[in-house]
């Protein structure tokens, strides 16, 4: 699930998401934005905050699998 899909089913403020993973509110935009990948310890401190229902795998822009077969 991505990041903004996540906040806005919960009802969760940008802000308050982000003092919750310890970064600012600024990259938590850039995140829901997908203008940035999160490291390791805050794509950690995301899973745990989302229980997780938000993964690194979700920042990950991997087209469909079908896409990429060929016949």
């Amino acid at each position: 699930m991505k990041l903004s899909e996540y906040l806005k089913s919960k009802g969760i403020r940008r802000g308050d998401f982000a003092r919750a993973i310890g970064v600012s509110a600024g990259r938590v935009t850039q995140l829901c934005d997908e203008s940035g990948w999160p490291s390791r310890g805050v794509a950690e401190n995301i899973s745990a905050a989302t229980d997780g229902e938000v993964t690194a795998n979700d920042f990950l822009r991997l087209a469909d699998e079908t896409e990429g077969e060929r016949a």
